[in-house]
């Protein structure tokens, strides 16, 4: 399976297609193809940043304080196009707070484009600023403005939501405490008895996952997750295909981290966890048929999960369904503004482990001086009869021997001289 993670497109065209994309809905790719994606070996080309000039935001962010709600959503849109597309580290660091506090005015009061572009910038603006008390600062308020929007939208804004606190928690949770708080927060949401329609429940399902790819195998809790199995099961019983994604993906990463015991109530029932992971794989399978059964085989244990990707000629491989997880969510989150955060965002390359290669002037030639320079002369010595004759030959400042040596020690000066003065001329290497 082969992937090309976007063309090279005109700023203008590359304009045109995020407004189109932001009409449509949250996912708008088959989610078992977008999980096949992430869960299949491939080898992707090379991929290159888009350059697209920065703006000047400040002017967009005094607009959210505007009365008219059309100018607002401008702005907003703006906001979001730039922190998408470009790594906008320094605005962010500098307005981080007044960003923040703006977008919580517009989820107050504004319309439904309104809110769904502010929950997106925070997003960004999080994910710009990478882990720190700027972000934990975000996180910290998360909990305090994105239940109000829940309660107030009545599901409305529900996949937004989800998707904001998986991205402010990712990158602002200090360690698995402040992680589990936002699993929590999704799981209680997940498990209500009323049922959520599909692009909220695949979107919840998704959020957790991302969240406990994140988390370490030992502080885990217990007792918090006992019914999750169970409950992603059932969903595997729905026809629909975003939720039948979400479910296996999420059981994917619970096998890989192999403490089944924690999540599932049913685990005195079997001898050892050998027996419950059997056990719940002939669940899967009998769930499980036609495009689901081919899903499926990813949760077995000899499935290869080796995925190479190349950024600016730099490559970065995967290995775990956690690296997969996080990478596939973030490349959803910024859309065509992917590659540029790969390659500047230094967040990103701490998630990752991702040095791209640094790029210099086609214009200017690295000057390289030998270390060691060997310069052979041929010449033809015939007998020396007398010994005066040897002294000639060898030490006399006009034989060959002298004036090779002196030729190559001019030479070196030379080098030395062109080094100095920063640049050299390409007919000495002639």
């Amino acid at each position: 399976m082969s992937l090309v993670l976007g063309e090279e497109e005109t700023p203008r065209r590359l304009s045109r297609r995020r407004r189109s994309n932001r009409k449509k809905p949250p996912q708008t790719l088959d989610p078992l193809e977008e999980f096949n994606w992430s869960f299949d070996k491939c080898q992707v080309e090379d991929d290159y940043p888009i350059e697209i000039p920065k703006k000047s935001l400040y002017p967009y962010m005094e607009d959210l304080l505007k009365k008219k709600l059309s100018v607002r959503e401008s702005a907003l849109r703006t906001l979001v196009e730039e922190f998408e597309t470009n790594v906008q580290s320094e605005f962010a660091r500098e307005y981080f707070f007044t960003l923040v506090r703006r977008c919580h005015n517009c989820l107050k009061r504004g319309s439904t484009t309104e809110i769904e572009l502010a929950l997106q910038l925070i997003g960004l603006v999080a994910l710009t600023l990478g882990e720190g008390d700027y972000a934990h600062e975000i996180y910290e308020d998360s909990f305090v403005f994105l239940p109000q929007v829940l309660l107030k939208s009545k599901l409305s804004h529900a996949v937004k939501v989800m998707e904001c606190l998986s991205i402010v928690t990712l990158v602002g949770a200090k360690d698995s405490v402040d992680t589990e708080r936002s699993m929590n927060f999704i799981w209680e949401f997940m498990s209500q008895e009323s049922k959520h329609p599909s692009s909220v429940a695949a979107s919840a399902i998704s959020a957790w996952a991302l969240l406990f790819s994140d988390v370490e195998k030992r502080s885990i809790s217990p007792k918090k997750w006992k019914g999750l199995i169970p409950y992603l099961l059932k969903q595997l019983e729905q026809d629909d295909e975003y939720v039948n994604g979400a479910s296996i993906e999420a059981l994917a990463l619970i096998f890989e981290n192999g403490s089944l015991e924690k999540f599932s109530n049913q685990a005195e029932e079997y001898a050892s966890i050998k027996d419950m992971k059997d056990g719940i794989m002939k669940e899967i399978k009998r769930i499980c048929n036609g495009i689901k059964q081919d899903v499926s085989k990813i949760l077995e244990d000899d499935y290869d999960k080796k995925t190479t990707l190349t950024f600016g000629g730099t490559r970065v491989s995967f290995t775990t369904w956690s690296q997969f997880k996080q990478i596939n969510y973030i490349r959803r989150f910024l859309g065509y503004g992917f590659t540029n955060h790969m390659m500047e965002n230094e967040h990103l390359h701490n998630i990752f482990r991702f040095a791209p290669a640094t790029s210099e002037c086609n214009d200017v030639v690295e000057l390289c001086k030998p270390e060691f320079e060997e310069v052979a002369v041929r010449v033809f010595l015939p007998e020396i009869r007398r010994k005066d004759c040897k002294k000639r030959i060898y030490l006399s400042p006009s034989s060959l021997l002298s004036k090779g040596r002196t030729k190559l020690r001019n030479k070196h000066r030379s080098l030395a001289e062109e080094t100095k003065a920063g640049h050299f001329d390409e007919e000495d290497f002639d």
